[in-house]
């Protein structure tokens, strides 16, 4: 069973992910093996042996482990999230890896999910995460009623088209420019990333409900299933065949706010 979570700034896999060719794309990772260890290959065969690992964004590597089932969150570029990651802890390196016993207390926290609550604790085990990794994060329901309706309107809406951007402008009553900029400060993420990420989630939601590549890259609102392709690796560094079996998708509306 693959588990995916959607948060305005990251997305959540509990899945078991196939080692891929060295890549490189947007997304920050965060990566904690729920078994073994894990050997993270970069360009040049650098490696690092580990239960757990931060790496950059544009950094080329693979991910490979024994038993392949990882916690796997992927940090949008453009968030809060991801600017903490770059002073500290990867203050400028590639990558970092996790402290053993950091990666322990994690594997403990998610094993405490209830998975018949996990949409309603998964929040508080993302804080919990990134507190351990020194991103002093902290979720709260986003105040704005505005940006809490256009999250809604996105997470219910068929597909996200060419118009999105111009339908959610008028009902909040703002300009583009306006809009966007109160969305960046509600929800950390910018709003054209948000979208890409909110396309992503509709086009592998109805993957899994047995829609196939094509159709379902379509009929979430992408030109062409290779433009699908193209940004699901350019975002998340993964493709439709790195998720295997059947999977459970929860969408939580959170904000995450930052102690300075």
């Amino acid at each position: 069973m693959t588990t995916i979570c959607t948060m305005p700034d990251h997305i959540f896999l509990d899945t078991e992910y196939k080692q891929p060719a060295i890549h490189q794309h947007l997304a920050k990772h965060i990566i904690i093996s729920l078994s073994d260890d894990l050997t993270v290959t970069f360009e040049g065969e650098r490696k690092a042996v580990c239960k757990g690992v931060m790496i950059d964004a544009n950094v080329p590597h693979t991910v490979a482990g024994r038993e392949n089932r990882m916690l796997v969150f992927l940090i949008d570029a453009t968030s809060t999230v991801a600017r903490n990651m770059n002073h500290d802890p990867l203050a400028g390196e590639p990558f970092k890896v996790i402290d053993g016993r950091i990666v322990e207390q994690i594997r403990e926290a998610y094993k405490a999910c209830l998975p018949d609550r996990f949409e309603s604790e998964y929040a508080e085990f993302s804080e919990f995460v990134f507190c351990r990794l020194s991103l002093n994060g902290k979720s709260t329901i986003i105040p704005d009623p505005r940006v809490q309706t256009a999250l809604g309107f996105i997470s219910q809406s068929a597909d996200i088209d060419g118009a999105m951007i111009s339908r959610l402008c008028e009902n909040a009553h703002l300009s583009q420019s306006r809009f966007s900029h109160l969305f960046k400060e509600q929800t950390g993420v910018s709003l054209n990333s948000y979208l890409m990420l909110a396309k992503l989630r509709k086009a592998y939601q109805l993957m899994l409900e047995g829609e196939t590549i094509t159709a379902a890259a379509m009929n979430a609102g992408f030109g062409t299933p290779s433009h699908f392709s193209a940004a699901s690796r350019k975002y998340l560094g993964i493709a439709a065949s790195d998720i295997t079996g059947r999977c459970n998708v929860y969408d939580i509306k959170c904000q995450r706010l930052f102690e300075s």
